[in-house]
């Protein structure tokens, strides 16, 4: 006869059973409790939620209350600077103006407890500042109020900064103006002297005509003096003639000289001053037109648009609240519900003794 292999229940130690079946025995009990006890759970559940159905009905409608601020920029190296960073308009914002605003707001309306609160957030990567606030419809002029003042204190701030920047462009752009008016004074004055230089060459041009047509008649008299040369008187008529011409030949040469390389010499160097001055004039002429682009490119401040309240109200709706309401009162009811199976225990065995 062949024996039956042991079962895995056969090798299993016997305090594995007690638990086993312990853990049986608690299970039923639960649920056992909880049957017991079901008008309890139902009761508390019901409680919770009729109290969840109203808290639904009073609360009031709360809107999110919103605007943003678009800092102002100015013209940098390569791109649109802001006047400041916008870090730095958060600090400000959130550490000066909002309290500011909130205290100027409660001033005016002293009958008010108190005044919505405004918070300020940066969207990453961006020059915009966020501000937003939330409450029910009752406090809209408020919160809209509120974050105008906000707006009105950075564009305050801000437009204190534009002027002190739009003041130091145009005075550099006057300096540059002036500057420009200069060199086209400079570049008259070069344009006369090279004027005077055309003159003064046509007079040396006419000056040197003369002496030579003078040279010439010296050199015909001077041949002729020579033919007729017979005594001393005019042997020195003939050195007379030969100290005119030597006069003559120098004078030629001096005037040559100016001509044709002091005049020539002048004439390139005022011509090099006129390019160089033209040069400049069309480096102040890049700066002016650089400085016009940077005045024309100040943006000031502003609200990209009013505070605005949202159009849909914002946080958890009634349905929600209602199904939070119904978990907490089914939670609640359990607990209640074993508690009352504690108490009717303690006095089982209370009334046993």
């Amino acid at each position: 006869m062949t024996r039956n292999p042991p079962t895995q229940e056969h090798n299993l130690p016997p305090y594995m059973y007690d638990n086993a079946y312990e853990d049986e025995i608690n299970l039923v009990d639960i649920w056992l409790v909880l049957m017991k006890r079901r008008r309890y759970v139902a009761a508390v559940a019901g409680l919770c939620v009729l109290a969840g159905i109203l808290y639904a009905l009073m609360l009031p409608a709360k809107y999110q209350y919103s605007t943003s601020i678009e800092i102002g920029s100015r013209s940098g190296a390569a791109s649109l600077d802001g006047i400041e960073t916008p870090e730095t308009v958060l600090a400000k914002i959130t550490e000066s103006y909002i309290p500011l605003a909130r205290q100027d707001y409660l001033t005016q309306h002293p009958e008010l407890t108190g005044v919505p609160n405004v918070t300020a957030r940066i969207p990453k990567g961006s020059q915009i500042v966020v501000l937003n606030g939330k409450g029910p419809e009752t406090q809209g002029e408020a919160h809209k109020a509120v974050q105008q003042a906000v707006v009105d204190l950075v564009k305050k701030d801000h437009g204190r900064i534009i002027n002190v920047l739009r003041k130091e462009t145009e005075i550099r752009q006057n300096q540059a103006l002036a500057k420009l008016e200069e060199l086209k004074d400079s570049a008259t004055l070069i344009q006369a002297r090279e004027k005077r230089l055309v003159d003064i060459s046509v007079l040396l041009t006419s000056q040197a005509e003369g002496v030579r047509e003078d040279l010439a008649r010296a050199t015909s008299d001077r041949a002729r003096a020579i033919a007729e040369t017979k005594d001393e008187s005019r042997a020195l008529t003939l050195m007379m003639l030969e100290n005119g011409m030597q006069q003559y030949r120098q004078r030629l040469a001096q005037i040559d000289e100016r001509l044709k390389i002091k005049l020539v010499d002048q004439r390139d160097s005022l011509a090099k001053k006129l390019s160089d001055n033209n040069r400049s004039q069309l480096n102040q002429q890049d700066n002016i037109a650089k400085l016009k682009i940077q005045l024309n490119n100040l943006r000031e401040t502003r609200a990209l648009m009013p505070p605005m309240r949202s159009s849909e109200a914002t946080g958890p709706g009634k349905s929600l609240i209602v199904l939070l309401s119904l978990v907490l009162g089914l939670m609640l009811g359990v607990f209640v519900a074993f508690f009352a199976e504690f108490l009717a225990k303690v006095r089982n065995q209370s009334a046993a003794a």
